[in-house]
């Protein structure tokens, strides 16, 4: 069903162009920071998925030389310990009784979606890494299938049609 997310288990791995960024805060005093990866991969039928992975900031599997482990100015201090799903919950409006679990999915995905967005927009920015090729390993915790826009049914959102969500687990970049 459209919007509703699935829980997804499992290790997918791809490459490509991948955009680091460090994000998080803002949900309360004792949230802290997350390196969130962005990347966009090709569906077999056609449109592409994006590909929202998190860790801590101070990771191993993290380059030190990106300082992504630096607190930010005005941005989140510490490392945020839970799951990436829970920071987008607690910073937007709470699930309303009337809205359904696949419009509640569809609503949290579509935020971090625009955060991990926003970070390769923003890629010029000396705090946001941009790779022009990494290998990666996600251990995916949510799959959301976007809601097809019926007046746009190919183009998705930000040319995305599906979102997947989960922990870093493994970022090589392409050596020199």
């Amino acid at each position: 069903m459209a919007g509703r997310p699935t829980a997804a288990p499992g290790h997918i791995t791809g490459a490509g162009r991948v955009t680091l960024s460090r994000t998080g805060g803002g949900a309360g005093p004792d949230w802290g920071a997350y390196a969130l990866l962005f990347t966009t991969r090709p569906l077999p039928g056609g449109g592409s998925e994006a590909v929202i992975g998190y860790c801590p900031p101070d990771a191993d599997l993290l380059d030190p030389a990106w300082t992504l482990h630096q607190q930010r100015p005005y941005g989140p201090a510490g490392t945020a310990t839970r799951p990436l799903g829970d920071y987008a919950s607690a910073s937007t409006p709470a699930h309303a009784k009337s809205e359904s679990p696949a419009a509640y999915g569809q609503r949290m995905a579509l935020y971090l979606l625009r955060i991990a967005a926003a970070s390769r927009v923003n890629a010029s920015s000396p705090y946001v890494i941009d790779l022009p090729w990494a290998a990666w390993t996600l251990a995916t915790e949510q799959h959301v299938v976007l809601a097809v826009d019926p007046d746009h049914p190919h183009r998705g959102w930000a040319g995305h049609h599906q979102v997947r969500v989960g922990r870093l687990a493994a970022l090589q970049p392409k050596q020199p």
